[in-house]
């Protein structure tokens, strides 16, 4: 059984507004264990695709180790904090503009 090409699964995936390119499908389809691609590409592949697609990159990306894990949660612990400082502040400029002490 042959399995699906690159080209092909990209354009099954465009046609769930998946916003991919080739490359990256390419990527997915080196990473992805061949037993379980079919000839056809199906819906199951698009929901695979995504996932993998959506922890790459993260903490939670399969096949790193835990020096990366950990240096990839560093630098998500430090964006979420500069997040927060940016969200207080937002607060604190609303709370003035209507009027609420920051000390009540």
């Amino acid at each position: 059984m042959s399995s699906f090409t690159a080209k092909e699964a990209t354009k099954y995936f465009r046609s769930y507004e998946v916003k991919c390119d080739e490359a990256l499908v390419q990527e997915w389809l080196n990473n992805t264990n061949t037993r379980q691609i079919n000839a056809l590409v199906t819906e199951k592949h698009v929901w695979e695709f995504t996932d993998w697609w959506r922890r790459k990159g993260t903490a939670y990306e399969e096949g790193i180790d835990d020096k990366t894990k950990i240096e990839r949660l560093l630098i998500e612990i430090q964006r979420l904090e500069k997040e927060n400082d940016t969200i207080r502040k937002e607060k604190t400029l609303l709370e003035l503009d209507l009027g609420i002490s920051p000390f009540d």
